[in-house]
């Protein structure tokens, strides 16, 4: 478990070391072109691939503090300071939304038409290939070791695809000699940066708010699958979806001697663990199946009970 869960951020840590060096390219090419031409639209979509970069030195520190193992002062471990890492990405978002609503104030304040040439179109096809190929690794790579974090880069990164598009349609505007053309992309840019955020934000508070991860009633069925488990309640899941945590409930036949109740517990945590791989912390509580720890109601999809 250790050695897969070492593995995970190791994987993770190279994936975000190579999209590090190619968000970098991105930015410092967009934004040489965009200072260079006056484009506010591209200057625009070079700060968004800036933040990509910021964004991933943000998450290998979190991904460095959440490999370290559990400790006095952190028995469950590290592994939330990949979802905060993830919410860094995010407020650096929001902190880029700032800048360049800025820049398209100046823009409207005094208007001019930026002067576009060959080579700076060759950049943008070729930093929105980069972009494309980012997302695809990204998002397959998250998905694969399931990473909050990889996830979350991902949609930032997918914004910045939308957000060079746009910058086609705002060169296709100064072309037709739109003065506001400009200005208008970079506000939708804008919105699709703080649409990214939100989303991010939102997983995140998910998984620090403690949210449920499996289903009760989905438990509940495969603990009773083991032979003399009567009833299973109180079932309670939280964390990333491969780090999740889970405590239960069971109940077995009173007469029992408490080392089968004890090898029943262990056998219910390891079929758990088998169904569920994303599970790294199980604690099994084993009662006796007495009218007075029986569950009568049912919460949230789950059968609750005193106790």
């Amino acid at each position: 478990m250790k050695e897969r869960a070492a593995h995970r951020m190791r994987r993770i840590a190279r994936v975000l070391w190579v999209i590090l060096l190619l968000n970098l390219v991105v930015a410092l090419a967009k934004l040489f072109y965009g200072l260079r031409t006056g484009a506010v639209a591209l200057f625009a979509d070079g700060a968004h691939s800036l933040l990509d970069a910021s964004g991933n030195v943000v998450a290998l520190v979190g991904i460095a503090v959440a490999r370290r193992p559990p400790d006095a002062n952190h028995p469950y471990g590290h592994r939330k300071y990949e979802t905060f890492a993830a919410l860094g990405v995010a407020a650096l978002l929001f902190f880029g939304c700032w800048e360049i609503g800025s820049a398209a104030l100046d823009r409207l304040l005094h208007p001019r038409l930026p002067h576009l040439s060959v080579d700076v179109f060759v950049t943008l096809v070729l930093t929105l290939a980069i972009n494309v190929f980012v997302v695809l690794v990204e998002r397959r790579e998250g998905r694969r070791l399931q990473s909050e974090l990889l996830l979350a880069d991902a949609a930032h990164t997918n914004s910045d695809v939308f957000a060079t598009l746009l910058v086609f349609a705002s060169f296709a505007g100064t072309h037709l000699r739109v003065p506001l053309a400009d200005v208008a992309a970079a506000v939708v840019i804008m919105g699709l940066i703080l649409r990214a955020g939100f989303q991010i934000v939102k997983g995140t508070l998910s998984t620090l708010s403690d949210e449920r991860r499996i289903p009760p009633d989905e438990i509940e069925a495969a603990a009773l699958r083991e032979a003399g488990v009567l009833e299973a309640h109180n079932v309670r899941t939280r964390g990333p979806n491969d780090d999740i945590h889970l405590d239960l409930h069971i109940l077995v036949d009173p007469a029992m001697a408490i080392g089968d109740a004890h090898a029943i517990g262990h056998r219910v945590e390891r079929r758990l663990r088998e169904r569920w791989p994303g599970l790294t912390d199980v604690v099994v509580h084993v009662e006796p199946g007495v009218e007075s720890e029986r569950a009568h109601v049912r919460e949230g999809g789950g059968l609750k009970a005193e106790g």
